[in-house]
């Protein structure tokens, strides 16, 4: 994951800042009624059905919602991600998306070449990145939402804390400067002390 670069526009550049500082929410959702019900979505998208799918993401979405005070957004849950091949290679694939105008998550279940279930914690952690997408906008009053190296923190937060990682495994994301963007370093994020 690689961050957006710095805007130019001294208002977009301050709300980039913030952002990029803002690591985690404080205090972070009662974890019970969202662990229980990112389990249930785990499982409704083994079952790949994607009206149980939708029903179990509105279900995670409501307690978040409601701890941060924002109104839920709709979802649409929809079937192979679009993407682009070149050469026989996937060059471009998309996970999810978020319409500030209309307060819209949308989030696909099948894998891009294969039309496969994707697996259920990489779905979990796209409607969490695109759920925070939300809070940005309907929350933070951050129009642009920049994906910055606090907003993927924030993202992180909530995906161990649905999934109930325990403390002890938990890794703090690590971070590479290349130019003008900072990119996570997964090797170090897999192996630095918690």
């Amino acid at each position: 994951m690689i961050t957006d670069r710095v805007p130019r526009g001294a208002t977009t550049r301050a709300e980039f800042e913030a952002s990029d500082q803002l690591m985690a929410f404080a205090p972070p959702p009662p974890p019970g009624p969202l662990q229980a019900a990112t389990s249930a979505l785990c499982a409704a998208v083994t079952g790949g059905d994607a009206s149980e799918v939708r029903r179990a993401c509105k279900e995670v979405l409501a307690p978040l919602s409601d701890h941060f005070g924002v109104k839920p957004p709709a979802v649409r849950v929809l079937g192979v991600r679009p993407h682009e091949v070149n050469e026989g290679v996937t060059t471009y694939q998309l996970y999810g998306d978020y319409t500030p105008d209309t307060q819209r998550v949308r989030v696909w279940l099948r894998t891009a070449v294969l039309g496969k279930v994707s697996s259920p914690r990489s779905f979990v952690s796209t409607l969490l990145h695109e759920f925070c997408h939300h809070l940005d906008c309907a929350k933070l009053a951050w129009p642009g939402s920049f994906h910055t190296r606090g907003f993927y923190g924030r993202v992180d937060q909530l995906y161990h804390l649905a999934l109930a990682t325990p403390d002890e495994r938990r890794r703090p994301l690590q971070w590479v400067k290349l130019g003008g963007v900072w990119r996570i370093d997964w090797t170090r994020s897999r192996t630095a002390p918690g």
